[in-house]
């Protein structure tokens, strides 16, 4: 950055010389785009004027049209945006459906150029200018394809995941306050449901069980179950028969006996937690429901579910955060853009590393989760074998489980790099977004854009290399040097 804006710097100071010895070299036109809530700020820069053009646009229907209409006007000019997938998103989208080529680059990055090149004010005008600016400097140091968006986010994929780790957190919210209304209308039921009433044999964290929280919703009265029989018990308790039901009746009866009159009030919160959890739930199921069937055909998807301990929530919270393999070079990459990564830092003869703090936490979540699974399902397998070495030896379960989820890592770069046919790349390529490929990303901007500028994805023979040198892309195999005691240590295990 510091010598592209140097250089940039020192063709400034010659004025309109630059501008012409720009248009000799052959530079073309940019347009930097820099969106926001309501709509979006161009910036048309040419390279023998001095002053930018400036518009604006409403992300409208029909502020769009006259954007590309606009756009499609100039000849042969650079596109540029500031961010990704964020306000750009309908840009993004009307460009794609014009098959017009665009780059993207992290906030971060124009605005360093900005304070450098055009001052330390900030505007929309000013940002949109930068962009423009700041493409046509990388393209005249011929880094600018790195930058080219070509591959997108599957929205539905996407907003699904997310949506169910939202539903998620608010279930657990709702039950941590439906316990402390319990604990206020009867310590005995709070008592007993968590396990630890000396006179109740019920297992610990009932509230689980849907059945219970039905029941909460229906009778939020808890003074009332005094006169319930077991009959009146089940009833409540839904027709859904499983091991320990009649036992859990009998306990919740004798508990019952010891109950006291319930406000009013704590009654209603009782009730609006416990319907609010229940439909929470079935929003959950719904959504998996979705899932099921939007992946049904989706290849990814069911490659990633072949592994023992993936299922289809873990296999789509992957593959719609990791959106396409090709983005990352290598499997250390994607092991940094999912914080499972370890960064290098040198000075002179000493060196040290350190976490990376700007990472998918999604994503780290969903491979922390697959590690868990995988050693709790596949007891039997190298990884497990590899998980319990580790913990012999002393570390800690979670730092245990992060090696084991960095080994997941290199498994599903495999798997995922596996379904793509290289020697027909270029027409994947034109028949999502034109003929350009994705970059190899390893790094990403605070709202997770991942769009920075590691070496192009063509580049890809260390990729095949990996896979082709690799042992046979299983769990099992893939760790086995793990359990031998002869893998060296690697910078990228957590």
């Amino acid at each position: 950055m510091n010598e592209l804006v140097a250089n940039y710097m020192d063709a400034r100071m010659d004025g309109p010389l630059f501008y012409s010895q720009e248009k000799n070299m052959g530079l073309r036109n940019a347009i930097g785009i820099d969106p926001d809530a309501k709509g979006f700020q161009c910036a048309l820069v040419k390279s023998n004027e001095s002053r930018a053009q400036q518009k604006g646009y409403l992300a409208t229907t029909e502020g769009l049209a006259s954007f590309i209409k606009w756009v499609k006007t100039q000849e042969d000019v650079i596109v540029s945006i500031e961010g990704s997938n964020g306000w750009s998103l309908p840009i993004e989208k009307a460009l794609r459906a014009s098959v017009t080529v665009f780059y993207s680059f992290k906030p971060s990055d124009v605005a360093k150029f900005r304070k450098a090149v055009l001052g330390q004010n900030k505007n929309n005008k000013l940002d949109a200018e930068s962009t423009a600016r700041y493409a046509m400097a990388l393209e005249a140091q011929g880094m600018l394809e790195n930058w080219k968006r070509v591959w997108r986010v599957d929205e539905q994929l996407q907003g699904l995941t997310r949506s169910y780790a939202q539903k998620v957190k608010e279930s657990t919210r709702e039950l941590n306050r439906l316990w402390k209304v319990l604990r206020v209308a009867s310590v005995d039921l709070y008592l007993a449901l968590g396990g630890h009433h000396p006179d109740a044999e019920i297992s610990g964290n009932t509230l689980q069980n849907e059945a219970v929280v039905t029941l909460l919703a229906e009778k939020p009265d808890l003074f009332e179950w005094k006169t319930f029989s077991e009959t009146d018990f089940a009833d409540h308790l839904g027709t859904r028969n499983y091991v320990g039901r009649d036992r859990l009746i009998k306990e919740l009866q004798k508990v019952s006996m010891s109950f006291t009159p319930v406000p009013a009030a704590i009654c209603l919160m009782i009730k609006n937690a416990a319907d609010q959890i229940l439909l929470l739930r079935r929003q959950q199921h719904a959504i998996k429901k979705m899932l099921e069937t939007l992946t049904k055909d989706d290849s990814a998807v069911r490659k990633l579910m072949e592994r023992q301990g993936i299922g289809i929530l873990t296999a789509t919270i992957l593959v719609a955060e990791i959106i396409d393999i090709r983005r990352f070079a290598k499997d250390d990459n994607l092991a940094s853009y999912a914080g499972l990564g370890r960064r290098e830092y040198k000075t002179g003869d000493g060196g040290n590393e350190y976490a990376n703090h700007f990472f998918n936490p999604r994503l780290k979540n969903a491979f922390m989760t697959a590690a868990k699974n995988v050693v709790t399902f596949n007891p039997d397998s190298h990884l497990a074998g590899y998980y319990n070495n580790l913990v012999k030896s002393g570390m800690k379960r979670m730092d245990a489980r992060k090696r084991v989820a960095r080994a997941l890592v290199r498994v599903v770069f495999k798997d995922l790099y596996s379904l793509i046919d290289f020697n027909n790349v270029n027409a994947i390529d034109e028949e999502r977004d034109g003929s350009d490929m994705a970059n190899g990303s390893s790094r990403c901007d605070w709202d997770h854009s991942n769009i920075s500028s590691p070496p192009h994805i063509i580049q890809h023979t260390e990729c095949v290399e990996k896979i082709k040198k690799g042992e046979p892309t299983t769990i099992t195999d893939d760790t086995a040097v793990a359990t031998g005691g002869k893998r060296k240590k690697s910078k990228n295990f957590s």
